[in-house]
């Protein structure tokens, strides 16, 4: 038995596929949704979630948002953000990791939504810099990312 999965972002379905299990970040850390798994709904926390269909795996950035488990055997998951490894850049990721630390050494001293701001903003990046390398170290290695006749564009954040 598979789960159908659907992965959503303002502008488009990223995913939507069977897959055997989908691993999750939530508040209250990792889930991971099998077949015949209770309904739930949950918050999306930024982090990496991960697909595994037929022994392969595929890493997504994933930001903000909510999870919910029908529990009839269907994964819906609407993000902000969903990046795929491959469309991921090491240096840009380096970037915006410094920016958001420099502001959050800055606005330690003063303003707690500025703070909270770049903490967000940072764990988002530590999120795709995870994936990222991930896949620089094994994704380019003839391991072809899941199929999605849905996705229709591969050139960055969605």
């Amino acid at each position: 038995m598979k789960l159908m999965f659907e992965l959503t972002t303002p502008e488009k379905v990223v995913f939507q596929q069977e897959v055997d299990q989908v691993t999750l970040p939530t508040m209250d850390g990792e889930i991971t949704i099998l077949p015949n798994h209770i309904a739930l709904v949950a918050q999306l926390v930024p982090g990496v979630a991960t697909l595994k269909k037929n022994g392969e795996s595929e890493d997504v950035a994933v930001s903000g948002g909510f999870i919910q488990v029908d529990g009839k055997g269907k994964v819906t998951v609407l993000a902000d953000t969903a990046e795929r490894g491959m469309n991921l850049n090491l240096e840009d990721i380096e970037k915006a990791k410094k920016r958001a630390e420099d502001v959050m050494k800055n606005a330690a001293r003063g303003n707690d939504e500025t703070f909270a701001h770049a903490a967000a903003e940072l764990e988002r990046e530590l999120a795709r810099y995870r994936v990222a390398m991930k896949y620089k170290k094994e994704g380019h290695k003839a391991k072809a990312p899941l199929k999605n006749t849905e996705l229709t564009d591969d050139t960055g954040p969605v």
